[in-house]
């Protein structure tokens, strides 16, 4: 940093600050978000920290009461409280000079951060450590002093809403596609992290791409951190349930010999091709990356594009952050998930992060079979399993599963029966007309 640079403040707004808290604004500006590192002037940080000593003190924070300790302070004199005062002709005005205020706060955490990064990239042993934690701290100065923030009037408001909203058949949060299940948890809320977790082989990856897909083809912005598979391979599973067609086995594996009929496929989900293109998807497919890398690819695309959902398949692929190197299995899976929760409730958007089940999970699966870490179960705020209830319910592309709600915490527990169509790689309800069709079938084939 240069020293001879100057380090943003402005002692006239802080001072006005200080004048309508000493004329009956103290509990407004608190409330509003100020603190001390909004002071950068030594004498009315020391008022600011007098203030918040006589209200904890229950004793009221007033011109008289402050005046009167400023005859003991060593700070501070009877006169700076006095210019305080002159500086601040209206209290009302209160938001103007805290709104100077923190701008100036704001330009001095930046200079804090350069000078921090300056110092210690040298010698750091994780560097993007270093960038997610500047990236977070810059992020979270967006947000800005405003009157009364937050209060609980508003908050009375918005439950409120949600409830009308609820009433009358609105959706609250993210919908899922599955129109079962969102009766269930209510949509995807901001702040959520939900597990998906199932056996190997049983379809997560593609539960993930149908959610994807249901919601960037309506115009809801998604981020798809993908540790298993390519941004190609993604987009052409997408493309098969999209366009209905089985473009994996009848066209790249060539289960079709004949070339007229391959073309046909081809023709249909070409007419699809464009949309998915177009659709505000943003697929990362690089499987090294660290729970700060994530969030700083998310805190980019929030603000660049919006977007609303983030979906990491999966979370037990995650790297562990360089501190973590050493730790066991179960420490290092905890802090990344504890992570993705916090990125949750930073951005305010729901994170879906897949989860493995070990292959001896036979049964209906339970929370302590989530594999090496309580700390998913915890984490979470919903975990679904996806599972084969009864093995002998499938034949052709068609498998019967259940998606079991083993943990919610805005509601019930559930289960909804699901069709995996595996050839086109989609999950239908199991009440469609052509499945209970099928089901009907396949129940009689197994008694006769």
């Amino acid at each position: 940093m240069n020293l001879n640079q100057t380090i943003p403040n402005d002692r006239d707004a802080e001072r006005g600050l200080i004048g309508a808290c000493l004329a009956g604004k103290f509990d407004d500006v608190r409330a509003a978000g100020v603190g001390a590192e909004h002071f950068f002037d030594i004498k009315c940080a020391s008022i600011w920290r007098t203030m918040n000593e006589l209200d904890a003190e229950r004793e009221s924070v007033s011109s008289d009461a402050v005046l009167h300790r400023a005859k003991a302070a060593r700070d501070y004199s009877v006169t700076d409280v006095l210019d305080t005062e002159m500086a601040c002709p209206s209290p009302s005005n209160w938001t103007y000079f805290a709104g100077i205020a923190d701008e100036k706060r704001k330009a001095r955490r930046v200079m804090e951060v350069g000078q921090r990064l300056s110092e210690q990239a040298a010698r750091a042993e994780s560097p993007e450590q270093l960038v997610s934690e500047a990236e977070a701290t810059i992020f979270g100065l967006n947000s800005s002093i405003t009157a009364q923030k937050d209060t609980r009037g508003e908050s009375f408001q918005r439950v409120v809403g949600i409830l009308e909203e609820a009433h009358l058949g609105g959706q609250i949060g993210v919908p899922t596609g599955i129109n079962d299940l969102d009766r269930v948890i209510g949509g995807m809320r901001g702040g959520q992290l939900i597990t998906l977790a199932a056996r190997p082989a049983v379809g997560k990856s593609a539960m993930a791409c149908n959610i994807a897909e249901h919601l960037v083809m309506s115009g809801t912005p998604v981020a798809f951190f993908s540790f298993e598979m390519s941004d190609d391979e993604l987009n052409l599973r997408m493309l098969c349930s999209l366009s209905d067609t089985n473009l994996i086995g009848d066209v790249v594996n060539r289960n079709v010999t004949d070339k007229a009929t391959r073309e046909k496929i081809l023709v249909k989900a070409a007419t699809h091709a464009p949309k998915l293109r177009a659709a505000p998807l943003f697929i990362n497919d690089n499987g090294n990356l660290t729970v700060a890398q994530i969030a700083s690819h998310s805190r980019r695309l929030v603000r660049n594009h919006g977007i609303k959902v983030i979906i990491i398949d999966y979370m037990q692929l995650v790297q562990p952050s360089p501190h973590d190197t050493k730790a066991q299995r179960h420490v290092q899976v905890g802090n990344i998930t504890r992570g993705l929760k916090q990125l949750a409730m930073e951005l305010n958007v729901p994170v879906v992060g897949l989860a493995q089940l070990g292959r001896q999970v036979i049964d209906r699966p339970r929370l302590a079979d989530l594999r090496e870490s309580g700390s998913i179960e915890q984490d979470s705020d919903v975990v679904l399993f996806l599972y084969v209830d009864d093995p002998d319910m499938q034949s052709g592309p068609n498998m019967l599963v259940k998606l079991a709600i083993g943990k919610n915490r805005a509601g019930r527990q559930a289960e909804v029966d699901l069709v995996f169509v595996r050839n086109k790689l989609r999950f239908e309800s199991a009440y469609k007309v052509e499945h209970e069709k099928w089901l009907n079938e396949r129940k009689k084939q197994l008694e006769a």
